[in-house]
């Protein structure tokens, strides 16, 4: 084998050399990230620079040993002095490797520079987080300290201050709106009302409409233990949790009309207290709708025109006293509507024309009241489709009142126990 050979395997093992030094310079992935960019960079250079001409003499090594392996070791002259030509070869071929350990020493030079500019950048970046988290703070400081000044018109700014750092500090909304809730759960005087309104006007100006949400609608809003008069939720868009645990609606006027939740929509221990209470036209998507334990006097509940895509909605342990649940016209489909171990006194249901299919298959809808004492109150039972819905009426007590069917109730209406006292018919023309 000719000294050809030679000047193959060295630049063999010279562009194996380099591909992996190109290779690591764009940025081969690894299975895993060994350092950090800040850790690269406070390594010395001639350290980096000797770790790169060991792995390239390594990778050289094990290359070239593996080229002559397969091709052949070649043989030596056998004279004791070499040729002018073959002084030349080997000439080419100690420029060609020092030019190779120059390259790998260029590269990692290089290399070290790309890693000090990136560590410089990640930390000029967390520096700059650092400073806009230190202003948020001290604008989170501010507005509360405004919150809870002497002055209504000092509360006033903090509000508005606490919803544009709300609208600003994306990662902690959540906490600068339950800042703005807490603020309501607060025992309040007369100067007070002004504040309330603006911050139920902040929240209604970032909830969107009932058609698209706005900046605020990913969030929980917590109303638990609020008292709320003449509420306007309406046409708004939620998509986070909405509990009204325990709080109180009065006024002549309690507006969930058009209003798109969701996620969850609890009422337990919710006061309804001589208010119309309008859920027109609303939609329910997300979790089921729940109201347990919820007292409603003097109140009608207008369900007409909802749209129930949830599994469910739950009344159970509710006292209903001279007060109406509406749900005329209200689209359930393959949900139920049950009400369970409530109590009515002088009070109505009305699921007129509720509970119907809404496409060929025939889905189902269900209505279940079960173990509730009625005492004076009528129950209105005139579904829209009887084909297709369920109505159970199970181990209930009747006293007074009346349950309104049409005349082919038996074909979807289940009685199981006490019977209604009057069970009065009508036509389905007549409707």
């Amino acid at each position: 084998m000719g000294w050809i050979t030679w000047q193959h395997v060295a630049a063999g093992a010279l562009a194996v050399v380099w591909l992996l030094l190109l290779l690591r310079r764009i940025g081969l992935p690894s299975r895993r990230q060994r350092r950090t960019s800040s850790n690269d960079a406070q390594v010395p250079v001639w350290m980096s620079i000797v770790g790169w001409l060991l792995i390239a003499a390594l990778v050289a090594a094990v290359a070239g040993g593996g080229l002559l392996w397969l091709l052949g070791w070649p043989k030596l002259p056998k004279q004791a002095a070499f040729s002018t030509t073959e002084m030349l070869d080997l000439l080419k071929i100690g420029l060609a490797v020092v030019a190779g350990f120059g390259g790998v020493v260029a590269l990692a030079v290089n290399y070290r520079k790309q890693r000090v500019t990136e560590a410089a950048h990640v930390h000029s970046l967390n520096q700059e987080e650092r400073e806009r988290t230190k202003l948020f703070n001290e604008r989170f400081k501010v507005a509360t300290e405004l919150l809870n000044g002497d002055q209504a018109g000092l509360r006033i700014a903090g509000v508005a201050a606490m919803a544009g750092l709300a609208d600003d500090w994306e990662a902690q909304r959540q906490m600068c709106v339950d800042t703005l809730i807490d603020h309501l759960k607060l025992p309040k005087d007369d100067n007070d009302s002004e504040v309330t309104s603006k911050i139920f006007r902040a929240l209604r100006e970032r909830l969107g409409t009932h058609l698209r949400p706005g900046p605020w609608s990913p969030l929980n809003f917590d109303f638990s233990g609020l008292k709320f008069d003449e509420a306007d939720f309406s046409e708004r868009t939620f998509e986070g949790e909405v509990i009204f645990d325990g709080a109180e609606f009065t006024g002549d006027h309690t507006s969930f009309e058009r209003t798109a939740f969701h996620n969850v929509l609890s009422c337990h221990g919710t006061r309804f207290i001589k208010t119309n209470v309008s859920f027109r036209d609303a939609l329910f998507n997300g979790d089921p709708p729940e109201f347990v334990g919820c007292t409603f006097e003097r109140t009608r509940l207008d369900l007409r025109g909802s749209e129930l895509r949830s599994r469910r909605m739950y009344f159970y342990r509710c006292t209903f006293t001279l007060s109406d649940l509406d749900a005329e016209n209200m689209r359930v489909d393959t949900a139920a509507v049950r009400i369970e171990h409530s109590t009515l006194v002088d009070s109505t249901l009305n699921f007129t024309d509720v509970l119907g299919a809404t496409d060929e298959r025939g889905s189902l809808g269900y209505l279940f009241i079960e173990g509730c004492e009625l005492t004076g109150s009528d129950v209105m039972l005139l579904p829209l489709d009887p084909e297709h819905q369920f109505v159970w009426l199970r181990d209930n007590t009747f006293t007074g009142g009346s349950v309104y069917v049409y005349e082919d109730a038996p074909t979807w209406l289940k009685i199981r126990g006490e019977e209604p006292a009057r069970l009065l018919t009508t036509s389905t023309e007549s409707q």
